[in-house]
């Protein structure tokens, strides 16, 4: 799980991040902020500022130090051109004023009714995209907006896999701000699962096992 969300964060990143974003941002330094900064290395190796914002100030050290980043408040993670949330979501942590215009967010967090890691103020200053709209209401980062009235299907920009696949425009301009709200797709694990299936299978590793007979 770990591993796929991290590249789900970097897939949305590549597809709707500013192609000049130099500065990433994590609220949140958990093992999925790990993941999520080993998958943008990949797609934005061009990243030359890193900050990591935590309440536990020894876990955002450990990230800071894995990134080669400097530890930094919520507010000076929010304020970077790609910003990954990854905190329970209890509560909203990131505020609108924080967020600068062009960034793109990877709201990662929310998993349940109630849950929002931005508030809807900032949710309502970005350009939404979504992986699935039935999960994303329900108990995405957007399930709030929702249930208040203050955000509609309409309003929505669309999924990230239409973006992918040329069907939805991504970006618009250099001063929109986007943002991902990322439930988890079962797709994703049976990707991840058949890329590694793949590559041990090229490098001869692993015990082939019948399931039936």
């Amino acid at each position: 799980t770990a591993l796929r969300t991290g590249a789900a964060a970097a897939v949305a990143s590549r597809a709707l991040a500013r192609e000049d974003a130099r500065s990433l941002g994590f609220v949140g330094a958990g093992v999925q902020s790990h993941t999520m900064l080993a998958a943008h290395r990949v797609t934005h190796p061009h990243v030359t500022d890193i900050v990591c914002a935590d309440v536990r100030p020894d876990a955002a050290a450990a990230l800071a130090e894995a990134a080669g980043g400097r530890v930094g408040t919520v507010a000076e993670a929010a304020a970077c051109d790609i910003v990954c949330t990854s905190t329970p979501g209890g509560e909203p942590v990131v505020e609108a004023s924080w967020l600068r215009p062009g960034a793109h967010v990877n709201a990662m967090g929310a998993d349940a009714e109630g849950k929002q890691e931005l508030t809807t103020e900032a949710l309502l200053r970005a350009r939404v995209f979504i992986d699935d709209h039935d999960q994303a209401s329900h108990s995405g980062e957007i399930n709030v907006a929702f249930h208040e009235g203050r955000l509609r299907s309409g309003d929505l920009a669309g999924t990230l896999g239409a973006v992918l696949a040329g069907a939805t425009p991504g970006r618009r301009s250099a001063d929109e701000i986007t943002l991902f709200d990322s439930t988890g797709l079962a797709i994703q694990d049976v990707a991840l699962a058949s890329a590694l299936y793949e590559r041990a299978r090229e490098r001869g590793v692993g015990q082939a096992i019948a399931l039936f007979e």
